[in-house]
C-alpha cells in the first residue's frame, strides 16, 4: 500500500446526500437518527473562489447544513443555481446519496491526495475554495461514479474551523461558516 492510500484510508469522515429541501432532510435525520444538532450554510459558494465544473470556470450556487452522527459528518447538499455535479444529480437521479468524502489534515496532504487521484485517472468533476472568517476550506469531487456509485471528495480545512468543526462534532451548536 502506497504512503498516500495509507493516509486516506484514515481520513473517511463523510457522507453527503443531495436534497431539495434542507429542513426537510434535517428534521429527517434529528427524528429517525439523532442528529440534532445542525449548522446550515444558505449561500454557502457565493463568496467561493476558484470554481470549478469539469474542467471550466464554474458558476454554481449551492447551501448547505452539516450534521455529526457520531464520528461521520453529514451534509446535506441544495443546488441553488448554475451547473453542479448535485443539478446533474437530481436530474439523472433525483435526491439521495451523492459522495464519500475524504478530510485531509493540511494543504500539503489535500495536495498529495489530488494528485493521487489524478495520477490514477480519476476526473475532477466540481472543486472551490472557501476563505472564511475564521479558517479556509478547499474541496474537489472527483467522479468515483463507475466504481462506487457515487462521488469522492477530498477536502481540507484550516484555522478555527478546525476547532468549530470538533465542536459541532460534540454536539455544541456552533457555526462553521460565519
Amino acid at each position: 500500500m502506497s504512503q498516500v492510500n495509507a493516509m486516506l484510508s484514515k481520513r473517511f469522515d463523510q457522507i453527503c446526500f443531495v436534497v431539495e429541501d434542507l429542513q426537510q432532510a434535517m428534521d429527517f435525520f434529528s427524528k429517525t437518527n439523532g442528529v440534532e444538532v445542525w449548522n446550515v450554510a444558505e449561500g454557502l459558494s457565493q463568496t467561493q473562489k476558484e470554481k470549478e465544473y469539469y474542467g471550466q470556470p464554474g458558476d454554481f450556487q449551492f447551501s448547505c447544513a452539516y450534521g455529526f452522527a457520531g464520528e461521520t459528518l453529514i451534509e446535506l447538499a441544495r443546488h441553488d443555481g448554475g451547473q453542479s455535479v448535485y443539478k446533474d444529480w437530481l436530474d439523472d437521479k433525483g435526491k439521495g446519496p451523492h459522495h464519500i468524502g475524504f478530510r485531509q489534515k493540511d494543504a500539503k496532504e489535500y495536495a498529495q491526495a489530488e494528485q493521487h487521484y489524478t495520477d490514477l485517472g480519476i476526473k475532477k468533476a466540481m472543486a472551490g475554495f472557501f476563505e472564511g472568517p475564521f479558517g479556509n476550506c478547499r474541496w474537489a469531487y472527483f467522479d468515483t461514479r463507475d466504481q462506487i456509485g457515487c462521488f469522492t471528495e477530498l477536502y481540507y480545512v484550516d484555522g478555527e474551523l478546525n476547532d468549530r468543526m470538533a465542536e459541532l462534532k460534540s454536539g455544541k451548536n456552533v457555526s462553521i461558516t460565519d
